[in-house]
């Protein structure tokens, strides 16, 4: 008969298959339906690198930059007194941003899809799973998607009529206008997938049934991957609220009445994806850590518990394996809350302070 050391087994021959695919199958359908995916990739399967297609360039650079183009033609073949050089590198700068956030939206959503299995196998246990992977699948339908992107389509008509700008009457004002209406509701598509997702992690603090390492539940696949997926939007948003700050510089810089109003809001989903997700994944990783040094003072026999020290001179001479029971709980209580270390959150919200103090100084 073989011996095995207790608390091990031994190894499959392929890595265990999560019974459950939830997640899995919700990314799936956000990755066919999500508008800033769809657009620039099409149908391609995820396992398959839609830029080597040409028609991906099309789908891509397209909506992207097509409105740019088109409108410049138009004004450069117009004749117009009101347009000038400035304002066809504004609209290249526009499609510019607009290709920025086809790619990152579909950099973000493909490589959280080619992590999915360690969510399945992270919400696999919990017996609310469905209730919780339907945050994604239910934000994915169009009758959630599409409206607010209508309403942002609306934003830069109310100013239009409010302003008393005889600029934003000429062509020109009406091309960049159009261009802005365009820009503007991919602009809120992806800040509808960047505010959703993180209610997932939120509703998972109330969640006991997680499956998570009990030696190391920060380096949990599954939290890694939340970890790293919110990690990236975070610093493109922190960038993109500094980028704003820039224009402050100029003296009449054009829009620059409603720049705070987009650096407010930059700002506050920089704190909601950046900071309220990695507080929330160290909330539970502290809880679940917590839960399993209890365990381990539960047990007598190790007498870890507050009302037992008085024993502990004589489990000491009588036990040589004390030493290494009390290892094990050091270690768990030392192990890391995130997986990356908290000191990097802490440095996310000294670089938003930053933007901050030099946006209020301008």
């Amino acid at each position: 008969m073989t011996s095995q050391i207790p608390g091990t087994r031994t190894p499959s021959s392929s890595p265990p298959t999560p019974s459950w695919r939830g997640f899995t199958t919700a990314w799936e359908l956000g990755f066919r339906e999500v508008y800033t995916v769809w657009l620039p990739r099409g149908r391609h399967p995820v396992s398959e690198v839609a830029i080597r297609h040409w028609q991906t360039w099309i789908r891509w650079l397209g909506p992207s930059y097509g409105p740019a183009i088109i409108s410049i033609l138009l004004l450069g073949t117009s004749g117009t007194d009101s347009f000038h050089a400035d304002h066809a590198w504004l609209l290249l700068l526009i499609g510019t941003i607009n290709g920025g956030m086809f790619a990152a939206a579909v950099l973000s959503w493909k490589f959280a899809l080619l992590k999915a299995n360690t969510l399945d196998e992270l919400l696999d246990p919990c017996s609310n799973r469905d209730s919780l992977v339907a945050v994604i699948s239910e934000a994915v339908r169009h009758r959630w998607q599409a409206p607010p992107s209508i309403l942002a389509a609306a934003i830069p008509w109310i100013g239009f009529i409010a302003s008393d700008s005889k600029w934003l009457g000429t062509l020109t004002g009406i091309m960049v206008l159009l261009n802005s209406t365009w820009a503007l509701m991919l602009l809120v598509n992806v800040s509808y997938w960047l505010v959703v997702p993180p209610v997932l992690i939120i509703r998972l603090r109330s969640s006991r049934e997680l499956r998570l390492r009990w030696n190391d539940p920060a380096h949990t696949s599954g939290i890694r991957t939340l970890s790293e997926g919110y990690a990236f939007p975070a610093v493109f948003l922190a960038l993109a609220a500094f980028a704003v700050t820039l224009p402050g510089a100029l003296d009449h810089p054009l829009f620059g009445a409603f720049l705070p109003y987009l650096y407010l809001w930059l700002l506050v989903l920089s704190l909601w994806v950046g900071v309220a997700t990695q507080l929330s994944l160290y909330a539970i990783v502290r809880r679940y850590r917590i839960r399993v040094l209890d365990a381990l003072a539960a047990n007598r026999g190790l007498l870890l518990a507050e009302n037992q020290s008085a024993t502990l001179p004589d489990l000491v001479e009588s036990d040589d394996q004390l030493s290494s029971m009390l290892s094990v709980y050091a270690a768990i209580a030392a192990s890391d809350g995130l997986p990356y270390g908290t000191a990097l959150v802490v440095q996310y919200v000294a670089a938003v302070v930053g933007s901050v103090v030099g946006f209020l100084l301008q």
